[in-house]
């Protein structure tokens, strides 16, 4: 392979001839040259073309001082093209190519200085790997790269956000270190940020070891150095080969710092290691160097939270408020979020108003993290509080609108709804599917189809269009109340934006065979999803029986029960209600008694797979 065989590779520049390219007979400005060639003459020449970026006359330059000169042009004269051309704003991989076929047509040997211009080319037209590559090569031609050519291939491929680079950025380190060279801090630093940012940990413990096994770990101890691989093992679940790195650098000597030791409490707290990461916390109270920040106690008090230990996180708060850690608003979003969900509104309501005696005003997570509130039935505080938001004058976007569109429609408070959109627009807020859909599922259970259907249709949707959330909102209202005419013009819709039905679509379309009372429709819809998909849900099962049982098909209804288990699904609560409600109608006492020790035994497992 030829030294600048990668150029070729990565170049996508035909050539038909280099002669052609190089030929002076298209050259108006050198035909107007004298008969004796003055070299200097032509040597400018070359370098203004090359300046200018206009490649083909340049080379035409050169092979006119060639075809004429005796021992010229040299690999000095090369050079100076090379690098005028490289001050261009016409620099692309295709000139570098041609210029480098040129020079081998001549047989000029390439020089240190040679190799040091292509690889600046190189690097400015992005081609790294290339350049890496003409590094590897340097050595061929007896020449060994400077650390400032190295330096720069290698911080070339950390600007990158390519993991395959950032593995070539290990080998260029490979490299250096082979040549005795040690990469600068911050640049070590950078590449180990890197990697663990992208979950590389084992790479960064890779370039870790190579550092100190060349006794460069002298020249690395800040604990920026080693603190992102802490962080990276933490977050990938692996706190002990955390606590083994941080035990090594401190039989080291390294001094840790409140970063330090939040990485492994963060660690201990998401793999539940309550008592570690509290005995951590522990240890960076009684050093004050490291105490403990606002970073620190949040990182526990989430992982409480998200373990449901609400009140030991409330605990947490007040204790790290004793200690003259003040906490700062993402500290009470994550206990509210926490609160919300459990629907402890008296603590949340005494949280929320310590909020304004300290004078931390909610923000727009604080909105959202009352949402558990509206699933839970607590609309009333849930609504007030995100009113005085939305008004207080904070940055909000349309998350919080969609919570508080949520809260109006638990609410009950339709005419509100698109008065709240007109506000939200008017802010210059551009509403979502979610917003829309909120609203549409709001007009469907509190006003009619048609003033729903109405709405749909008069909505300017995203450029997507309304989602399958959209349709099968609208169709499953359509399909409860039997409309055939607003199902058929759901589905058309649906066909014509390319939307397809899911098992929550064709699950309503069951449903509303069920309610006209077309068994067999319902049965063709549900061996349609058994063959073709999508797989059936419970609830599909479920909407099944009942149209069966309703139209007293009992039986049927009591085989497809029995045969749950060949589609891959388990009875709930509602398919043994649905066939014992039947039973007891019918007088079945017998098949109510053996649904009911089914059933008992169901639960028992249940409960038992559970604990």
């Amino acid at each position: 392979m030829t030294l600048f065989a990668a150029l070729l590779t990565r170049s996508c520049i035909k050539f038909k001839s280099l002669h052609q390219l190089a030929s002076v007979s298209s050259s108006s400005s050198l035909q107007s040259l004298d008969a004796a060639p003055n070299y200097i003459k032509l040597i400018t020449g070359m370098q203004n073309s090359a300046s200018s970026g206009n490649i083909n006359q340049s080379l035409q330059y050169f092979n006119f001082i060639s075809n004429n000169i005796p021992d010229k042009p040299t690999i000095y004269d090369y050079n100076a093209m090379l690098n005028c051309y490289l001050k261009s704003n016409a620099v692309g991989l295709n000139g570098i190519f041609a210029l480098q076929m040129e020079m081998i047509r001549l047989g000029l040997q390439p020089n240190l200085p040679t190799f040091n211009t292509l690889l600046k080319g190189l690097n400015i037209v992005g081609e790294l790997k290339v350049a890496f590559w003409v590094v590897l090569n340097m050595r061929k031609f007896g020449f060994i790269p400077s650390f400032h050519v190295l330096s720069t291939v290698f911080k070339g491929f950390l600007d990158s956000v390519d993991s395959v680079e950032l593995v070539e950025a290990i080998s260029v380190l490979e490299l250096m270190l082979g040549f005795g060279y040690v990469p600068t801090e911050p640049k070590a630093i950078l590449l180990v940020n890197r990697l663990s940012q992208r979950g590389m940990v084992n790479d960064a413990w890779l370039v870790f070891f190579k550092l100190l096994g060349k006794g460069c770990f002298g020249n690395f101890q800040s604990c920026y150095f080693y603190n992102p691989m802490l962080w990276g093992l933490c977050k990938s679940g692996r706190v002990t080969e955390a606590l083994g790195l941080f035990c090594f650098v401190t039989k080291k000597g390294l001094v840790h710092n409140v970063c330090s030791y939040t990485a492994l409490v963060y660690g201990f707290s998401t793999k539940e290691l309550f008592r570690d990461a509290f005995r951590f916390l522990k240890i960076m109270e009684a050093d004050s160097g490291c105490y403990p920040n606002v970073k620190t106690y949040t990182t526990i008090i989430k992982s409480l939270c998200d373990n449901g230990r609400v009140k030991a996180s409330l605990s947490l708060l007040g204790e790290m408020e004793k200690k003259g850690c003040v906490p700062d608003i993402v500290t009470y979003n994550i206990i509210i979020r926490a609160l919300s969900t459990e629907n402890m509104v008296d603590q949340l309501c005494n949280l929320y108003e310590i909020l304004y005696e300290k004078g931390i005003p909610p923000d727009r997570y604080t909105a959202t993290a009352l949402s558990g509130l509206v699933k839970k039935g607590s609309l009333e505080v849930a609504l007030d509080r995100i009113r005085d938001i939305v008004l207080s004058g904070v940055s909000i976007d349309a998350a919080v609108y969609n919570v508080y569109l949520h809260c109006l429609c638990y609410a009950r408070e339709p005419d509100e709804l698109l008065v709240l959109v007109r506000s939200m627009i008017r802010d210059g807020i551009e509403p979502n599917n979610i917003t829309f859909n909120t609203i549409l599922k709001c007009f469907c259970e509190e006003k009619t189809l048609d003033a729903a259907m109405e709405f749909f249709e008069w909505v300017d949707w995203p450029e997507k269009g309304p989602d399958l959330v959209s349709f099968n909102t609208i169709l499953s209202k359509a399909c409860k109340l039997g409309d055939s005419l607003t199902v058929q013009k759901v589905v058309d819709l649906m066909e014509h934006e390319g939307v397809k039905l899911n098992v929550v679509g064709f699950t309503c379309l069951m449903q509303y065979f069920g309610n006209v009372g077309s068994v067999s429709d319902c049965l063709k819809v549900f061996e349609h999803m058994v063959i073709d998909g999508p797989r059936p849900s419970v609830v599909t099962v479920n909407v099944l029986m009942v149209c069966l049982c309703k139209n007293g098909e009992v039986e049927a209804g009591c085989r497809v029960f029995n045969n749950l288990k060949t589609y891959g699904l388990w009875p709930d609560s509602r398919s043994y209600d649905i066939l014992m409600r039947v039973a007891r109608n019918r007088k079945k006492d017998f098949l109510v008694d053996d649904l009911s020790r089914k059933f008992s035994l169901e639960s028992r497992s249940w409960i038992m797979n559970r604990v």
